[in-house]
């Protein structure tokens, strides 16, 4: 019985697509346009006209660069530096940012407590909800530098008490946006005792949940912005 010659089967280049994994895990934690920190981002592009921008902590929070050009995210997690080299986040970034010219990216895996950046080099620094970034990273940001800051891990209540910053403003969360005003900023960073927030309550605040904590603030929102004044 004669055998079959099996037939060869002629493979076919197949070009492969870029997977789609880095930016579903990013859209779904962050909704992508969605996120509710867009108009945050948009509120202090407008007023501080930062071009070199800082994101310690960032994990994989790309929004800040929809509205910055040239932005420098730091984070731990050396897992998510190919995040921010995937070819899909970077045209998802390409095809929806507010600004003309080309985007900048650098992403540093390693802790922000070690020294990273030249020193006195950014114009606006962000802290989200890493912890407290304005002790070890207040240094990189130029005199006259914004920080945008969050108070969910009371980074913004720490750096209240920092000499060489000054409170600008109160971002109205009801109202999206930036207000400047004394009335506005009235009340916070005071406690309901009519005094202001100290040095032991700031470790107080980073170390105890706020329900266990023996004081309590007159007013809080989640993000301020202050100015490096020295």
């Amino acid at each position: 019985m004669e055998r079959k010659k099996s037939k060869k089967v002629k493979r076919l280049n197949v070009k492969k697509t870029p997977s789609q994994t880095q930016i579903k895990h990013f859209l779904k934690i962050y909704k992508g346009l969605n996120d509710w920190h867009i108009p945050i981002f948009r509120a202090v592009q407008e007023f501080t006209k930062a071009k070199h921008v800082l994101y310690p902590g960032s994990h994989k929070h790309i929004t800040p660069s929809l509205f910055f050009s040239d932005v420098t995210y730091i984070d731990f997690d050396s897992k998510i530096k190919q995040f921010f080299n995937d070819e899909k986040v970077l045209c998802w970034l390409d095809n929806n940012k507010f600004y003309k010219e080309k985007f900048k990216i650098k992403f540093i895996d390693q802790d922000f407590n070690q020294v990273f950046e030249e020193l006195n080099s950014f114009d606006l620094m962000i802290s989200a909800c890493a912890g407290i970034v304005s002790k070890e990273c207040s240094k990189y940001l130029k005199i006259g530098g914004y920080f945008l800051v969050s108070d969910a891990h009371s980074d913004a209540r720490a750096t209240f008490l920092m000499p060489n910053f000054s409170f600008e403003a109160v971002y109205d969360s009801s109202r999206s946006i930036l207000d400047f005003s004394d009335k506005a900023k009235i009340g916070h960073f005071i406690t309901t005792q009519g005094d202001v927030i100290s040095p032991i309550q700031v470790e107080e605040s980073i170390r105890i949940p706020k329900s266990k904590r023996k004081f309590k603030m007159l007013k809080e929102e989640m993000f301020y912005l202050f100015k490096k004044i020295k």
